[in-house]
């Protein structure tokens, strides 16, 4: 199965800055978010994984808790983390206002 997903960075940014790290930790692992601290784009980077987590929900079939998948990186490559099984087919883009991705 494949899914896919697109999400307003500017709407993400906005929700971090009005509900902070409650709404971050509602969302994401920890490591997800170290990772998108460290980058220039904090919102862009977290719209990305968003994105992914939509998708492999549409992918899956079933709506699993958000902090259950959990989507990192290795050399440059995002995959996702489900259940203790890894899920490598995932592509993220982002582009000035939305982030998207494919799963």
């Amino acid at each position: 199965m494949v899914g896919i997903d697109i999400v307003d960075i500017t709407r993400l940014a906005r929700s971090i800055e009005r509900f902070g790290n409650h709404f971050l930790d509602r969302l994401f692992t920890v490591q997800e978010i170290e990772y998108a601290q460290a980058k220039r784009r904090m919102a862009e980077s977290l719209a990305g994984r968003f994105a992914a987590k939509e998708a492999f929900i549409k992918a899956y079939g079933a709506k699993p808790g958000w902090r259950e998948i959990e989507v990192l990186q290795h050399d440059g490559r995002p995959y996702i983390m489900f259940k203790g099984k890894t899920y490598p087919n995932v592509s993220i883009s982002h582009e000035r206002l939305y982030a998207v991705a494919v799963v």
